[in-house]
């Protein structure tokens, strides 16, 4: 079995019309926010694509944060009844949402500044394995290198539905797949791939299903009206 991914990338700028489209409590939230914007099209996004995915306004959209582990109602993978699987990721720049035909679904994006200590990071999140290749790998490659594995690891936690409370370093992404041991880690393959995006940034994508195909969308084919959003 194969599957289809659709991709939205969003540049992450002031919207103020958006802000219709939030609830009250995620309106007051923004508020308090520094990055503000990054939150605001954050929601906003995921409320349009919940909207033109299921036929309803978007303040009819309701998505699930609750994690399956621990019962924290605001740090799982989300979810929302009816539509396919999703995974969001955002840089101060850019905000990535992706969309499964099948399976489970995981997406992250970094921006290089992620690794402005190659070094450091690398100590944290690379397997040993990993590291020993990061180490034996040309000087003027190792960020680019470190990036791709970093943003596959993340991709790969948010499929889990773990995020970081499943050591990245217990995370191998060399070759096609992801591997580990922590426990929760499905039983599917989680089949990585890479995301070329603008701006110097690095992206990826996990998916328990082989992607036959990715497509990227247009943000046209979302946006509504905010008189379709919460008063």
């Amino acid at each position: 079995m194969t599957g289809d991914v659709d991709v939205w990338l969003v540049p992450v700028r002031p919207r103020p019309s958006w802000l219709g489209l939030l609830s009250e409590a995620e309106r007051a939230r923004a508020a308090r926010l520094a990055a503000a914007d990054v939150y605001t099209t954050s929601r906003a996004v995921q409320r349009l694509w919940g909207a033109c995915t299921l036929g309803v306004p978007p303040a009819a959209v309701e998505i699930d944060r609750t994690c399956t582990f621990c019962g924290d109602p605001a740090h799982g993978r989300p979810r929302l009844a009816g539509a396919p699987e999703f995974s969001v990721s955002h840089t101060e720049k850019w905000l990535l949402l992706a969309t499964a035909t099948e399976g489970l679904i995981g997406a992250d994006i970094e921006t290089p500044a992620a690794a402005a200590d190659p070094a450091g990071l690398a100590g944290v999140v690379l397997s040993a394995a990993e590291h020993r290749e990061f180490s034996a790998a040309d000087p003027a490659e190792r960020t680019g290198r470190l990036l791709t594995a970093w943003t596959r690891k993340e991709a790969a936690m948010k499929l889990a539905g773990l995020g970081l409370a499943a050591a990245p370093a217990r995370v191998d992404v060399r070759g096609r797949l992801a591997r580990s041991d922590v426990p929760g880690w499905p039983r599917e393959p989680v089949h990585l791939r890479s995301l070329a995006v603008p701006g110097g940034h690095v992206a990826a994508l996990a998916t328990t299903v082989p992607v036959r195909a990715v497509h990227r969308r247009d943000l046209a084919l979302l946006d509504a009206p905010v008189t379709a959003g919460r008063p």
